[in-house]
């Protein structure tokens, strides 16, 4: 199983090796500053962000951000279907209704319990799949042999079928089941002549 890439956002060195050991199945790529993450992002393509959003250091960037959630906002403009996880602590209430009003998917609180991290890391990647697999779906990117074994199932059918009621059309879309104005769509797509 190739492991899930999740990128680290924060300038605590050793919160890399913290989030390694709650997600042992995760490849982890940190970053230190919103210069770094933004590289990572275009580099690495993470599903999943987790980052601090309590620095006001993280940001210092030429788009002249103020602190982490100007960070995220980056982020996101960047790579829009990212998942970012806000690391708030837990006493900044505030800062996480301002993470999720700016775009994160959820927020976790530091300092980090590595079980709650786990979750909610999983929860996102889960997510992010969801919404690839939508986004697939929504424009047709079916596998091409799935798609060319239903037309040639479909064609076969149409012509067995015409085949059995002898040419007569109201016969044929008996047989099938469908109503004659789709099965003349269906002739059509299928470059099928019933003469």
């Amino acid at each position: 199983m190739v492991p899930r890439t999740l990128l680290v956002v924060d300038d605590d060195p050793t919160l890399e090796g913290r989030v390694q050991d709650a997600l042992p199945v995760c490849r982890i790529v940190a970053a230190g500053g919103v210069a770094d993450a933004l590289e990572a992002v275009r580099a690495h393509r993470p599903p999943v962000v987790a980052l601090s959003v309590d620095l006001a250091q993280l940001t210092e960037s030429p788009n002249g951000g103020s602190d982490g959630l100007d960070a995220l906002s980056l982020i996101l403009g960047e790579a829009p279907s990212i998942k970012v996880i806000a690391l708030a602590p837990h006493d900044q209430r505030v800062l996480a209704v301002r993470a999720v009003a700016r775009g994160a998917h959820e927020v976790c609180g530091k300092p980090i319990d590595a079980q709650e991290l786990a979750g909610v890391v999983q929860r996102a990647f889960r997510r992010a799949d969801l919404e690839l697999e939508g986004r697939r779906l929504a424009i047709g990117d079916a596998p091409p042999t799935l798609r060319v074994l239903r037309d040639e199932t479909e064609r076969r059918a149409l012509l067995d079928s015409l085949a059995r009621s002898g040419g007569n059309l109201s016969a044929t879309a008996r047989l099938l089941g469908v109503s004659r104005p789709t099965l003349y769509s269906l002739l059509r797509q299928h470059g099928i002549r019933a003469d």
